[in-house]
């Protein structure tokens, strides 16, 4: 699991004009930047220190393409001068290469200058961590070789993309299936391979292995939605990335794939829901695992993550540590799993239960949005008979598509589902409601005489599963190096220390089955929903043993250095005497990096209306030809990797579905 949202990558895309312009930075605004890029970025063991005139030349490419990101760096660096010079009574560009040093050092921790630091160093970070030299010296790189083409498929022929279409369009079919994640598209294979007549409609693109070219720039914002990630806001602001592709969110998970604990099923029975067993829901684990080809990771790509958190694991008691069930049958650990995988071996759905859904005759509308529910003419008002889309074409008119079904299933995921219904007037206390999230947190660590080949293995590749039954999961965590340099706070030689240990850090992260509840609300867009989320007292006592016990897994293992991240500062720890000594200091979740991947139960199934936005087959209660199958549906937590538990729903409750449009 990444340890952070990747939304400020999309400020610098790729896709800025090239660094052979005429300077952005001019006068004593380059100043100031070559200055802070001199202290900034020292020479260090492994890196050179960059030379500044190169540097500025690189970032001021990346800020050419984007104006307010290039008034607010122009204004930060004068911030920057303005700020020292009140403190010190000299101008920061003036000052010493060591004073400026320690300047950037003494408030990298702080919450407001240290945060303005990493926004006005954003562009300059960019340009140094994708140094040629710099990743040579990395053993890593900043994206990969793509083919030019692909082996075309007989299945390409059912898709059809918005700025292909000429006029307004109108179709008939039997069920029309809103998105193609992983409930989406597994309830349209099910639906297809029974004859009826399937069109799925995707606001995102499709997207292939020659987009995955392992890029964060070019990645982000073709894969995630908004700016990376959505912000639950409460007593911590937690990201949650979520994509929009085909494929959803499943083209940017870490390919784990475990089935639903048999403990959350039994509480699910408990509320009413009494047909999900783990003998009734079986098959549908089974046709899953079969379509997505689940197994073990492979150990040589798990690598030596897996070595040390084994050791580690052993030495304080646990016995199951053990590499994770995945979907990526054949993977050659090149570690970009959450960006598109290049090689088609992560079975996310634009390369599994899609094809296949097209090959049983369904197909598929790209780049269109869905607007507006279909009502009957002749019934009442809350008979759904299809949706209504817009796109836009190559020319860049408005296109409309009117799909008339006999079934409406809406697969948008929990942050997205509640307020399309609340919208289309469906009305029931649960709606938006009941947000699961499974807080998640990473710890890093230095062992300076192992070699991690970080950037070359799985990211999420193994597990330690000894505390599931109490909520506490631990998954691998790699991130590749561009993320490694940019989503820490620390500052100058401890920036550059940090950031060429790359290749003798481990990441790991756990994962919290939690009992906390948020909300999703209209926000200021769609793609930017209002979420807010409070972690309880119970849920952050978990999420404090399962950082403790990481810990400690690591020194055990016989790491030099431990590290604690944090919004502004990095907790480094030594043995378990300093261990002790910063859970003394009685942190708060503020003190701590947490994010989330797995939004869940915002159109929570129920035995009743007052139990339930959906009742058991995930028809929407009181609302004929309605239904939502995604992660939105989930009654709850579960306290593991989500994708195979909506598949499975997806996978029964389009057989029951199914059943009935034939009958």
């Amino acid at each position: 699991m990444p340890t952070r949202s990747p939304g400020l990558l999309r400020k610098m895309s790729a896709n800025a004009a090239p660094a052979s312009h005429a300077p952005i930075l001019t006068g004593r605004t380059r100043r100031i930047a070559e200055r802070l890029v001199e202290a900034a970025f020292p020479a260090g063991e492994r890196l050179p220190a960059p030379d500044p005139g190169a540097l500025l030349a690189v970032a001021d490419g990346s800020l050419a393409g984007h104006a307010g990101w290039r008034r607010a760096v122009k204004s930060l660096l004068w911030w920057l001068e303005l700020r020292y010079l009140a403190r010190h009574g000299t101008r920061f560009s003036r000052a010493s290469c060591a004073d400026r040093s320690a300047f950037l050092r003494r408030h990298a921790g702080s919450a407001g200058a240290g945060t303005l630091l990493r926004a006005v160093s954003l562009p300059f970070r960019m340009a140094y961590l994708r140094d040629a030299t710099h990743l040579a010296r990395m053993k890593t790189q900043d994206g990969i070789p793509v083919p030019s083409r692909v082996e075309p498929a007989r299945w390409r022929a059912q898709i059809s993309a918005a700025a292909d279409v000429v006029e307004s369009q109108e179709i008939e079919c039997d069920v029309v299936v809103v998105g193609t994640g992983a409930g989406g598209a597994a309830a349209a294979y099910e639906l297809a391979g029974r004859g009826l007549a399937v069109v799925l409609v995707e606001e995102g693109h499709f997207y292939d292995r020659r987009d995955f070219n392992g890029r964060l720039t070019d990645v982000i914002p073709r894969l995630y939605r908004g700016p990376g990630a959505i912000p639950a806001i409460g007593n911590h602001i937690i990201p949650i990335p979520i994509g929009r592709s085909v494929g959803g969110t499943t083209t940017i998970n870490s390919g784990t794939c475990l089935r639903t604990p048999d403990a959350t099923l039994a509480e699910w029975r408990a509320e009413g829901l009494a047909d999900f067993t783990p003998e009734r829901l079986a098959p549908d684990f089974e046709a899953v695992e079969t379509v997505l080809r689940v197994a073990p990771a492979d150990p040589r790509y798990v690598g030596e993550i897996g070595r040390v958190i084994a050791d580690g694991a052993r030495h304080i008691g646990f016995s199951e540590a053990r590499p994770l069930l995945r979907n990526a049958e054949g993977c050659d650990g090149q570690g970009l799993c959450q960006f598109g995988c290049p090689t088609d071996a992560k079975q996310s759905t634009n390369v599994s239960f899609i094809p296949r859904a097209l090959d049983r005759g369904a197909f598929l509308w790209t780049g269109f949005r869905v607007d507006e529910l279909l009502r009957a003419r002749t019934s009442g008002p809350d008979d759904i008979r299809g949706v209504l889309a817009h796109g836009r074409n190559a020319a860049g008119e408005t296109v409309m598509l009117t799909v008339n079904a006999r079934a409406t299933i809406l697969s948008m995921g929990s942050l997205l589902t509640p307020n399309f219904l609340r919208a289309q007037g469906v009305k029931n206390a649960w709606l938006g409601n009941n947000l699961s999230i499974h807080p998640a947190g990473a710890v890093t660590a230095w062992f300076p005489d192992r070699e991690f080949d970080n950037g070359a293995t799985i990211p999420q590749g193994f597990g330690v599963h000894d505390l599931r039954e109490e909520g506490l999961l631990f998954e691998g965590g790699t991130i590749p190096f561009l993320a490694h340099g940019l989503l820490n706070p620390l500052q100058a030689e401890d920036f550059v220390r940090f950031a060429e240990r790359y290749q003798q850090i481990a990441y790991f992260g756990i994962l919290v089955k939690d009992t906390s509840r948020g909300r999703v609300r209209r926000g200021i867009s769609r793609d930017l929903p209002l979420v807010t989320y409070r972690l309880n007292a119970g849920d952050f006592a978990r999420f404090r043993r399962g950082i403790d016990l990481l810990a400690k897994m690591y020194l055990a293992a016989g790491a030099r250095e431990v590290w604690i991240p944090g919004p502004a500062r990095m907790t480094r720890i030594e043995n378990e005497r300093e261990l002790a000594a910063f859970w003394a200091t009685h942190p708060k979740p503020r003190h701590f990096l947490i994010t989330a991947y797995h939004p869940l139960g915002t159109a929570r199934i129920g035995a009743t209306p007052e139990g339930g936005v959906c009742d058991d087959e995930h028809r929407v209660w009181n609302t004929e030809g309605l239904y939502v199958i995604d992660g939105s549906s989930v009654p709850g937590s579960l306290g593991v990797n989500p994708q195979v538990t909506i598949m499975a729903l997806a996978i029964r409750a389009a057989r029951k579905l199914g059943d009935r449009l034939s009958s």
